[in-house]
């Protein structure tokens, strides 16, 4: 099979595509357009940015018909060369999608190339016609000139490429491995730091596991003049986008981005190779429901900032205000009362990337790697880590090529904390159970010498009425437990409290509060008394001592 890519507008965003195909007489041909793609668990429906759809053999019509909403069928009248065009729009920049201007062209070929059932495991070529003084970073091979092949479908639509006159590379190796870095857009940091602290965190990483097996890999950067944040992994690199690209001046912008560097070198062997039995093929067609989640991205999120740490880019203080943050998130959301991290796995295919309804489900990536810090000083405990159990699910499935199913994990963790009663019931209780995870983790954090402060002086409307606001008067969350639960509603505009304007009103202090409200057209008066329990704690977190537990943690 053959591609061939233009573009006739660089700013009309639209690439025009045609895909040469070899037909028997009477052949059934079905081109099935993904509806997803690695890496984001949510229907995207690809086909939405397709127009222009056509076959021709021998510069005439052929018949087609669409089966499904991404589904596309033709039969062949006679032997030959058959040319399916069409045009896609290339509109969305982050780690996942596609882009074309005036200055690149970024393709992640899983929008928009065909899974050609008849030809599933063809080789495929790629001819992308490209401006001279185009640079190009990808993992594909390249054959000469602007052309590269893949074995086949599932390898073409896992491998990104970045096209532009203006990309900066750089290489490091480790372990025999060369790792390239791209650059497209400002650079406001230096490159030698940079890549310094990439082999510190590439060299824990290869340890842990053991071996890297590639030859190359690359990270191809996107740094952009706006604010965002994604990164998507792939078998042999990863697409990070990140901006806005003056702030990566500051350390704790830049700390952001080794973090998802450091996470997306982590899928290298965790998704990408490690996978379950669900995954081990990729069906882009349809919804492939997991109830894995937290081992994809909760091992990947915690191991992600662990190895930087461990790496030395970290100092304990600046890995605890990362861990501050993710306390945070969870004590913000109480979607764990409801919904098992598990069952909120399942669900990533109906509400996991959105906020959803109130108090509906659990972050897998957020309470995921809270769980996993608390696994890993369980084990660590019993002389052990999670690292290696990581290493042992590397070893048995990953390298082997073998999918692992849920009860595989948690066997292998059972066998490393030799049957502990305390993992088990930690499971039972955080993983499967819906229990408050933060009553377990205080303790825990004793173990490696870090103190863990709740604090609730700040805001009485937030943590003695248990009213969260956006800072104009919206209110978007109430805590289920408070009494303000039963009289105040998400999307109630605040106009004041004890008679003064919510802007110019003080947060401390208050026993007793009279509120005016707008509720979707309504005036409405609503009383409230403070009450003891309170809500919405702020954590800080330091290191109280040194332990030999909590030195063996920060080191291996």
């Amino acid at each position: 099979m053959h591609y061939h890519i233009s573009r006739k507008s660089n700013c009309s965003q639209y690439i025009q595509i045609r895909l040469l195909l070899s037909c028997k007489a009477g052949e059934d041909i079905h081109l099935q357009l993904a509806a997803w793609r690695p890496g984001r668990y949510e229907l995207v429906n690809y086909a939405q940015k397709i127009r222009g759809f056509q076959v021709n053999f021998e510069n005439n019509p052929v018949t087609w018909c669409k089966k499904s909403k991404d589904l596309w069928h033709f039969t062949a009248g006679e032997n030959g060369d058959y040319q399916v065009d069409y045009a896609y729009y290339c509109n969305q920049m982050d780690a996942g999608g596609c882009w074309s201007d005036d200055s690149q062209l970024y393709l992640n070929f899983s929008n928009f190339i065909f899974d050609v059932k008849e030809r599933e495991s063809n080789p495929i070529q790629i001819n992308i016609a490209l401006p001279k003084n185009y640079q190009v970073a990808t993992a594909l091979q390249c054959t000469g000139g602007h052309t590269w092949k893949a074995s086949g479908y599932q390898q073409l639509m896992d491998s990104p490429l970045l096209a532009a006159a203006t990309i900066q590379q750089h290489t490091y190796q480790v372990a025999g491995v060369r790792f390239h870095l791209w650059f497209q857009g400002e650079v406001h940091f230096k490159v030698q730091q940079l890549i310094t602290a990439f082999q510190s965190f590439t060299e824990k990483q290869i340890q842990a596991f053991g071996e890297f097996p590639a030859s190359d890999y690359h990270f191809i950067f996107q740094l952009l003049p706006y604010r965002h944040y994604h990164g998507v992994e792939h078998a042999y690199s990863t697409v990070i986008t990140y901006g806005p690209a003056k702030a990566l001046r500051e350390k704790s912008e830049m700390d952001e981005l080794m973090g998802v560097s450091s996470h997306e070198l982590y899928h290298f062997w965790n998704v990408c190779r490690i996978r379950p039995k669900e995954i081990l093929h990729y069906d882009l067609s349809k919804e492939t429901y997991l109830n894995t989640g937290l081992v994809l991205e909760g091992v990947t999120t915690y191991m992600g900032d662990l190895f930087l740490l461990q790496s030395g880019y970290f100092r304990l203080q600046d890995y605890l205000n990362i861990l501050e943050k993710q306390l945070q998130k969870e004590a913000d959301n109480l979607g764990w009362s409801n919904q098992s991290i598990i069952e909120s796995s399942f669900d990533l295919w109906l509400d996991g990337y959105k906020a959803g309804i109130p108090e509906k489900k659990v972050n897998i990536y957020n309470r995921g790697a809270l769980i996993f810090l608390c696994l890993d000083i369980l084990l660590r405990k019993e002389g052990s880590s999670l690292s290696q159990v990581m290493k042992q699910m590397w070893l048995k499935f990953g390298k082997q090529g073998k999918g692992y199913v849920l009860a595989d994990f948690f066997e292998l963790l059972a066998l490393h904390a030799n049957r502990s009663e305390a993992l088990s019931d930690f499971i039972s209780h955080y993983v499967n159970g819906k229990n408050d995870l933060l009553k377990a983790i205080g303790g825990l954090l004793e173990d490696l010498g870090i103190g863990m402060d709740l604090r609730y002086q700040e805001n009485d409307l937030l943590h003695r009425f248990g009213i969260r606001t956006d800072g104009t008067g919206k209110v978007i969350q109430v805590h289920p437990d408070a009494s303000a639960y039963q009289s105040l509603m998400v999307g109630d505009h605040l106009q004041s409290l004890n008679a003064i304007p919510f802007h110019a009103f003080k947060y401390a202090g208050n026993t007793q509060l009279e509120i005016q409200l707008e509720r979707y057209g309504r005036n409405l008066s609503v009383s409230l008394a403070a009450e003891n329990p309170i809500y919405f704690p702020k954590f800080s977190l330091w290191e109280q001592k040194a332990t030999p537990l909590g030195k063996q943690w920060c080191t291996a």
